[in-house]
């Protein structure tokens, strides 16, 4: 979660530039960064509940980007999407040739670097202070959650043994 609020807060433009599967906190990455890029091939989706996890706060950044109804999915069914599925639902930005993903993703680079430093670091501010302004009103809520349950231990002991959950069975 520090890590995804650090990207998200990030006073540089991030790239996020998706050549496979990006499940849990990988899709949560790929939500906290300013720019996504993925290849047809890729997928994207928040399994974290079939582990115990509760979504937490990517499900801020994520209502930020797709909306309630496409978060909700994402969330509740776990399921991974296809790329084409997160460029309609407004989750990444391009989908382009396996080939083309890195360039892609350093033409935008580049793109970028034409910014005048200090209009960007102004810029990228304002972005996250309008954007937000509903992040930092629930933010407060979501970490006196408790995060780490029995469910969640359970849950994970049951993944790294490459087993069903416990209330799967």
């Amino acid at each position: 979660e520090e890590l995804v609020d650090r990207v998200y807060r990030f006073s540089k433009p991030t790239i996020a530039a998706v050549n496979g599967a990006a499940a849990a906190a990988g899709a949560a990455l790929v939500t906290a960064c300013d720019m996504a890029v993925a290849v047809p091939e890729a997928r994207i989706g928040y399994p974290e509940m079939r582990r115990g996890i509760q979504a937490g706060m990517v499900l801020i950044h994520l209502m930020r980007l797709v909306g309630e109804r496409h978060a909700r999915f994402l969330v509740l069914t776990g399921e991974l999407v296809t790329a084409g599925y997160a460029r309609e639902m407004g989750l990444i930005n391009e989908v382009v040739p396996r080939g083309e993903l890195m360039a892609t993703a350093m033409k935008w680079a580049a793109s970028v670097a034409m910014n005048a430093p200090k209009a960007e670091t102004i810029t990228k501010a304002l972005l996250e202070k309008f954007s937000a302004q509903a992040v930092s009103m629930k933010m407060a809520e979501y970490k006196e959650a408790p995060l780490l349950t029995d469910e969640c231990r359970a849950g994970l002991e049951a993944f790294f043994e490459k087993r069903p959950a416990p209330w799967t069975l």
